[in-house]
């Protein structure tokens, strides 16, 4: 997932402010920390800051954890970079800081009043991570610069308790404790609320804890004072799009791509982030820009079309949402479908049989959802050269056979035996074969189909149903007895059924039989009856087998029975007549 991808990079990246990589910054195990000079402004007096920093750098000598680095080291490592230690202020003490691998420093200046008291600014940098720690001002009589540097120095302290509390944090979400890594990100903020670092961090650790929206919160803290942070710009435009504020997301994105405007592995990357993130529109429209310049590239055809193919599958989404009855597809769905062809095409075009078989297998999706069933068919017939094997292509060409205007239904069959055979167990495939046998009225050919899925007895039920229902729907409503017989006998040979489903086929097969044989004894000559007795005596069995059944459809089982049984007595009495 995007957010888990890089959560170890931001707290390496932020564990830099606790363990520096370079052991150059450590004397003894301790950190080195630049001290220059403080910066007299307004005229004030030079050798006040020389002093109180010289009185700094030696408090700072008896901390178990960091150093200060002698004057005399400054003065040589300024000479090697052609600065002058008394020119050292605050921005080029961080650049020198930089190239000698020393990880913080801290900057001071100082005016002085018409009585020469001396009021000091002073802030600790950490120089990897940019982050700024303010110090209060203080104010000092002229022979006061020991007293600054003291202050200075208990400041410091409390600026090491603000470095364990990011280091916990650190160590906390390295290994996914967001709990405990957010109570000690906010113990550091409250010590420091301008530790940009801790508060991406922090950003990301409520990211992770999917709050979304106080994430947010500091992601734009971050950016208000690093505008140009790419990775605060990247995560916020994710987090926006997941929350649904595609439009934000995209002001995000659009701000990260300033940054890198040249760079297609960057709007590749985007857009992808962007479409995971829930808006492949957006993500379609971050790569368009690219294919201007170059609409030959297939890295950006094949992205256009997967970002076309869900935009698809999220217009349709959003279309039923609103109407859970509208009909059909969606128009916006239609037109992103259309794209998502135009696109996979060209890469087809281009890679031949290298393309992936699931951008194959997108075409003729999105073909299908249009209903253009001689594409799907043409498609299918060329992903199937490539791999005859792939079942959702071999299902759509099955049902692009049966539904074209070719109307054919031997190929159509032929395709779906193909797909039961790669897939026995496939959830339709049988069904689908079954129902189209039975809307032509292939009875047996449908029973066939069904058996082999007729294992447990829901299964075998809602197949026998399916045979049941032809029967009853075109042969028992209809008056066709002879093809209400052919269902309900089909539908009883379909093995596993429950006692209910045999005892409702029993009784419309028995009803069945009865209808179909009165119209034979009406003579009442001894041919009649001996052509109808048969008739009478199988409906009078399998009308005696049918249970509790005639009871759920309100049947007066007494009196059908009894005029039966009058039937039959009055065919054997004319057969023993003999006329």
């Amino acid at each position: 997932m995007f957010g888990r991808l890089k959560l170890t990079q931001v707290a390496a990246a932020v564990a830099l402010l606790v363990v520096p990589a370079l052991a150059d910054a450590q004397e003894g195990g301790r950190f080195r920390v630049l001290v220059p000079y403080f910066e007299p402004r307004e005229g004030a007096d030079r050798g006040f800051g020389r002093q109180a920093s010289e009185d700094l750098r030696e408090m700072m000598a008896t901390l178990p954890t960091h150093t200060a680095i002698t004057e005399d080291e400054i003065e040589e490592q300024a000479d090697k970079f052609n600065m002058d230690i008394e020119e050292l202020n605050c921005l080029y003490s961080i650049q020198l800081a930089s190239q000698i691998n020393i990880p913080v420093l801290i900057c001071a200046s100082y005016t002085a009043d018409a009585e020469r008291n001396f009021t000091i600014s002073s802030s600790i940098r950490t120089v990897q991570t940019s982050d700024v720690f303010e110090l209060p001002s203080i104010t000092v009589p002229r022979n006061g610069r020991e007293q600054a540097a003291q202050q200075i120095f208990e400041q410091f302290q409390r600026y090491n308790t603000l470095i364990r509390s990011a280091a916990i944090c650190t160590d906390y979400a390295a290994s996914q404790q967001w709990e405990s890594a957010l109570r000690n990100c906010d113990e550091s903020l409250a010590i420091n609320p301008n530790a940009m670092s801790m508060r991406f961090l922090r950003a990301r650790i409520l990211f992770e804890m999917e709050r979304y929206d106080e994430s947010l919160v500091d992601f734009d803290r971050v950016l208000e004072q690093d505008p140009l942070n790419e990775d605060a710009l990247q995560t916020a435009g994710y987090i926006a799009t997941r929350m649904g504020n595609d439009e934000q997301g995209r002001t995000y994105y659009r701000r990260y791509l300033e940054v890198n405007p040249g760079n297609v592995n960057v709007r590749i990357r985007i857009a992808s982030q962007m479409a995971e993130a829930g808006d492949p529109t957006g993500a379609m429209e971050f790569i368009q820009p690219g294919l201007d310049v170059d609409p030959n590239n297939v890295e950006l055809l094949d992205l256009y079309g997967t970002f076309a193919f869900l935009g698809a599958i999220d217009a349709q989404g959003q279309y039923r949402a609103a109407d859970a009855n509208a009909p059909g597809l969606a128009p916006a769905a239609a037109d992103f479908y259309r794209e998502a062809i135009q696109a996979y095409m060209r890469v087809f075009e281009v890679r031949g049989n290298e393309t992936p078989i699931d951008r194959l297998r997108n075409i003729v999706i999105a073909h299908s959802q249009l209903e253009d069933f001689a594409s799907v068919i043409s498609m299918s017939e060329r992903v199937l050269q490539i791999q005859a094997d792939e079942l959702t292509v071999m299902s759509l060409y099955a049902d692009a056979l049966h539904q074209s205007d070719r109307l054919e239904l031997e190929d159509a069959l032929v395709a779906i035996d193909r797909l039961i055979a790669l897939q026995p167990d496939h959830p339709t495939a049988t069904l689908r074969k079954a129902t189209w046998l039975i809307a032509v009225q292939r009875i047996e050919d449908a029973v066939a189909a069904l058996i082999p899925i007729a294992k447990d007895q829901p299964s075998a039920d809602n197949a026998a149903n399916m045979i049941f229902n032809e029967g009853y729907t075109n042969g028992f409503n209809k008056q066709d007895w002879a093809y209400s017989i052919r269902g309900m006998v089909g539908a009883k040979r379909i093995p596993n059924v429950s006692r209910g489903i045999a005892e409702q086929l029993n009784f419309w097969h028995g009803f069945s039989v009865f209808q179909r044989t009165m119209p034979q004894a009406a003579a009442q000559d001894i041919a009649a009856a001996r052509a109808s007795l048969p008739g009478f005596q199988e409906a009078q069995t399998l009308l005696n087998q049918a249970g509790a059944y005639p009871a759920s459809v309100n049947m007066d089982m007494a009196t059908l029975m009894g005029g039966l049984a009058q039937f039959i007595e009055i065919q054997e009495a004319i057969i023993r007549r003999g006329y």
